[in-house]
């Protein structure tokens, strides 16, 4: 709204001066083209004659979407000032809002003129797009199912985009936030008329795309798991389900609703009542002699959903002139299913090419002769009548031959595992009524672009499909061992081929458990000679791999073996230079040879990655054909590589930083495993030592744990005894915030024994220090105050003033738990003054919550919350979710105690989300106590029994036996949370629910050197 001064003295003389000039304008407007059309459903735009008209800038562009938005309704001038400027108007904000009025007339004759109410474009409403779409989802909604599909159809091909992008004012976020929405439902409409019309073939891509993008929409996911049933996808139907149960119990902490656990019960049992409506019935089979050389089709085919659906795309009719050929290109690495894909599609298709299907098997990477392009052609000709003696003897001859007997046919030519393109080339009809289906290793880009091929690249099968298909070949022992299938698939890397050649080792062997089985695949020495299809060298897995890697030049070869040594799963361009020894650009050529033949994935940002058994199989190569100095070599550089990398991103901005280790984490840990396993010792212990800030600020916990754990192991092979309590100590918090106490208190305690003998008596306060907090966590508090007090002795001997006030916060929190608030405040206000002398102010906040939160110091509260969210802005700047997740559960505690319920909720919620995220489970169980508490302060009373019943379940778990009583407290269990305080000699946990925020005092979480 316009404040009093001269914007209101502006609005008033524009009034009179609009009641002047509107005449005016109204007759300059009836000698301009009028506008037909105008659109808010993306940006804001108006046609006229079939032709955008030219609108001018930005803002002066929103105040004409305004006005679409009311159309005939005046919108007054504060409001209009409000709409497009926000909090923030320009000093002469009426001013401008009149000037960009006038030319929005000029522009487009649209009638706006000055009502005694405000504005007011005057309009047909059906000329703009959001009141179009308003009312065809009108009609839409009391429709047939038919007439509503087409109707919602219209509706959102209206949708360009998302409204008002780029205007950040509360009106623009909160329309732009009902649009969508309006959006959303329209969508999630037309996916039920859809269902209900039996389309859920060509609907599930489309669903699978929108659960992605709102994996917590359950009425999205009911649809997605009745489209995948539909499509006799019960499995993964099923694993649909899981997937939102998850979700929503990690982010929310919820349950599905009801509706969407019947519709998971119904599709367990099988339920008649959800089978698709009936179709229309098949065409009949053609009755004339025709070409059918399609293989037989493949027995238990599952799964590429999307990839058949691109198929089915290519069919669609052009209209017009006869189109050209019709050219797709199924591409992928050898045993992903190119052949078992192509044959499934052309079986599911033979009814659209009622003159015959031809087939051949080019062998373009067998161990045999691959076919001549000129016998193909011969096969061709006879399949098509041609009498031998009216055959051409020149490859030539016959390829013209073939483009005349194919001319004016509908037909489908399948060329399966072709290796160039010039053995397709002469194979291809020169007629646009026949398609052509290729199958390739490479990816050939020569077909893509000279003859314009539709590349449809396989990616390994999905798991819940590789899955799928065990069930199939194997039956009911996969579900008997749901966890053993899914391991088996991972071993068989999810290739069709490797999976079907395990379903039949384990038929051979049925007395045999899948777990064993799997077992012995774990071995990936002995996996590709288990997947040896019986000796059958067309279906041998190292067989079926080595005809791409013959085909290979010299120095893509030797990358190729050298990724097989790669301990991770992907490796950047500039990670596979210095693997092989190269620069930059010749990794990223030799990267593109692998990649072309499908040896290699190529990722997002210069990443390349292959499945385990080709991985398996390289490395098989690099153990036979390089010698071991040079392996050793390969990987020396490629372990300084990633050093120097860590070493740089810890240096670097936090966000570059982030975004480099993100990147390349998974690799970071590997290094860490394989390298403290394999002789590479000293660089594991640098590694994980440089990674440690990050991974402890940021998770997640076990994956830090693991990295730490390597060099623990790494620092003991080489009698380092000094790196070894270092990765002790930080092994010992990270097992501490997995809630694994008692391994972080054995963890700790050796650590605190080697810096004895070391004389390092400041690493030696911090173990003592940690070792005291898991005493505080296992309720043993005279165990943990004598190690504060320990600590804090030699933190005094060190002159260290952070460490003494961390130290004294400890002991404070200790004095508070246990009914002493006067000597907790004496703590804490001595801990305060010494972080206010050394300028630390984000534990100087954390200590002034613990002091605002005490009885009788409510004084200090406001103080306390905007520096609390002060340590918020800055710590969400840096990254540090750690860091965050602390600071966000001290300002609901805060909050909470002055009576801002729901705030703190907000506040608990989204901490909750960071723990998990993070992996730091005692902290958890924590919050989820706090936010119980917040509810039923705030009257929820069954919300807040659902966080204290999670939180018992964890704190059980993890051994935390004071969350234990706060749960037992929140949960009314009276008797039992009675006797757990009295054994931890803790007050009576009654007055947890009077004051919702006093145990945010008895938390323990000193931020200090944490």
């Amino acid at each position: 709204m316009l404040a009093p001064g001269p914007c209101g003295k502006h609005a008033r003389l524009l009034r009179i001066l609009g009641d002047f000039l509107n005449p005016l304008v109204e007759w300059e407007a009836c000698a301009l083209q009028v506008a037909a059309e105008f659109g808010v459903l993306g940006t804001v735009e108006a046609w006229a004659g079939g032709r955008a008209v030219e609108l001018g800038h930005t803002r002066q562009r929103w105040v004409l979407g305004v006005l679409l938005v009311e159309a005939g309704c005046p919108v007054t001038v504060d409001q209009l000032i409000d709409r497009v400027w926000g909090e923030k108007p320009p000093q002469r904000a009426a001013n401008a809002l009149y000037s960009y009025l006038s030319r929005l007339r000029r522009a487009t004759g649209a009638r706006i003129r000055r009502e005694p109410g405000g504005y007011l474009l005057t309009v047909d409403a059906q000329t703009v797009d959001l009141h179009r779409f308003r009312r065809l989802m009108t009609l839409a909604r009391v429709e047939p199912d038919r007439a509503a599909a087409d109707l919602i159809g219209q509706a959102l091909s209206l949708w360009r985009g998302d409204p008002f992008t780029g205007l950040d004012t509360p009106w623009a976020n909160a329309t732009r936030h009902t649009l969508l929405g309006e959006r959303c439902a329209a969508e999630l409409d037309r996916n039920d008329v859809l269902l209900r019309l039996g389309r859920h073939g060509e609907l599930l891509p489309v669903l699978s795309a929108a659960v992605a993008e709102h994996p917590l929409d359950e009425r999205l996911a009911g649809q997605a798991m009745l489209a995948l049933y539909r499509c006799g996808r019960q499995a993964d139907a099923d694993e649909q389900y899981r997937q939102i149960r998850h979700r929503l119990a990690e982010e929310l902490g919820s349950d599905p609703g009801p509706a969407l656990r019947r519709l998971h019960e119904q599709i367990i049992a099988a339920d008649p009542s959800l089978a698709a409506p009936a179709g229309d019935a098949p065409r009949p089979a053609a009755t004339v002699n025709v070409p059918a050389q399609l293989p037989a089709d493949v027995r238990a085919f599952t799964g590429r959903t999307d990839e058949l659906a691109a198929l089915d795309h290519l069919l669609t009719a052009t209209g017009g002139e006869e189109p050209p050929l019709t050219v797709a290109l199924l591409s992928g690495t050898a045993g992903v299913g190119k052949s078992a894909l192509a044959v499934r599609w052309a079986h599911r298709v033979r009814d659209a090419f009622p003159d015959g299907q031809l087939y051949v098997n080019l062998r373009g990477y067998d161990a045999e002769q691959p076919v001549a392009v000129a016998d193909a052609l011969a096969g061709f000709l006879t399949a098509l009548g041609v009498p031998g003696p009216e055959i051409p003897p020149g490859a030539d001859e016959r390829a013209a031959r073939f483009r005349s007997e194919l001319t004016g046919r509908r037909m489908l030519v399948l060329l399966d595992n072709a290796s160039s393109v010039e053995q397709v080339r002469s194979l291809l009809p020169g007629s646009g009524s026949c398609l052509v289906l290729v199958t390739s290793r490479d990816s050939l880009p020569a077909l893509v672009a000279v003859h314009g091929a539709e590349r449809i690249m396989l990616d390994l099968l999905p798991l819940p499909d590789a899955v799928a298909l065990l069930r199939r070949l194997i039956g009911a022992r996969v579900d008997r061992e749901p966890a053993a299938a899914a391991r088996l698939a991972a071993a068989c890397a999810r290739l069709q081929q490797a999976l079907r050649i395990a379903a039949e080792l384990a038929a051979e062997r049925a007395d045999v458990p899948l777990a064993e089985l799997v077992t012995e695949l774990s071995d990936h020495r002995v996996r590709l000679d288990l997947l040896d299809a019986g000796g059958d060298p067309h279906a041998e897995v190292r067989a079926v791999f080595s005809w791409s890697y013959q085909n290979l030049p010299a120095g893509a070869a030797r990358a190729f073996r050298l990724l097989g040594l790669h301990p991770g799963e992907t490796a950047h361009v500039d990670a596979v230079a210095a693997l092989t020894g190269t620069g930059a650009g010749e990794a990223r050529r030799l990267l593109g040879t692998l990649a072309r033949a499908s040896l290699v994935q190529a990722g997002r940002g210069s990443r390349y990655g292959m499945h385990d058994l080709l991985r398996a199989y390289a490395a098989e190569l690099a153990a036979g054909h390089d010698p071991e100095a040079d392996r050793r070599a390969a990987l020396t550089r490629l372990f300084d590589h990633y050093l120097a990398g860590a070493v740089a991103a810890m240096g670097a901005e936090p966000d570059a930083a982030r975004a480099w280790i993100e990147a390349e984490r998974p690799n970071l840990a590997a290094v860490c495993t394989y390298g403290a396993a394999h002789g590479w010792q000293r660089h594991t212990i640098a590694l994980a030592a440089t990674l440690f800030p990050y991974l402890d600020a940021g998770g997640p916990v076990a994956e830090a744990a693991t990295v730490t754990a390597s060099a623990v192991s790494a620092a003991r092979a080489i009698d380092d005894r000094e790196a070894q309590a270092r990765a002790l100590s930080h092994l010992g918090r990270l097992h501490r915030r997995q809630g694994r106490l008692p391994e972080a208190a054995a963890t700790y305690r050796q650590a605190l024994i080697l810096y004895a003998g070391l004389s390092a008596h400041a690493a030696e306060a911090v173990v003592l220090r940690n070792l005291g907090s898991v005493d505080w966590r296992l309720g043993d508090y005279r165990q943990a105050a004598e190690h504060y007090e320990q600590a804090w002795t030699l933190f005094r001997q060190l002159g260290d003033d952070a460490g003494q006030a961390d130290a004294l916060v400890r002991l404070g929190l200790i004095d508070a738990r246990l009914g002493e608030p006067a000597e907790a405040a004496q703590r804490f206000e001595s801990a305060l003054e010494r972080y206010a002398a050394i300028g630390d102010r984000f534990s100087e906040a954390y200590v002034l919550s613990l002091l605002a939160r005490l009885p009788d110091r409510a004084d200090l509260l406001d103080r306390a919350a905007t520096d609390l969210e002060r340590s918020l802005a800055a710590v969400r700047g840096s990254g540090d979710r750690t860091a965050e997740a602390y600071a966000l559960t001290d300002l609901a505690g805060v909050q909470a105690r002055r009576g801002r319920f729901a705030e703190a909720a907000g506040h608990l919620r989204r901490a909750l989300v960071l723990h998990r995220r993070i992996g730091d489970r005692a902290s958890e169980a924590e919050a989820l106590n706090d936010l119980g508490q917040v509810l039923r302060a705030a009257g929820d009373a069954a919300e807040a029994r659902v966080q204290h019943g999670q939180a018992l379940a964890l704190a059980e778990e993890i051994g935390d036996r004071y969350e234990q009583a706060r749960a037992h407290d929140g949960l009314e269990d009276a008797d039992q949370a009675r006797r757990l305080f009295a054994e931890l000699r803790v007050p009576a946990g009654g007055q947890v629910r009077r004051t919702p925020s006093i145990h945010s005092t008895v938390t323990g979480r000193s931020r200090a050197r944490a």
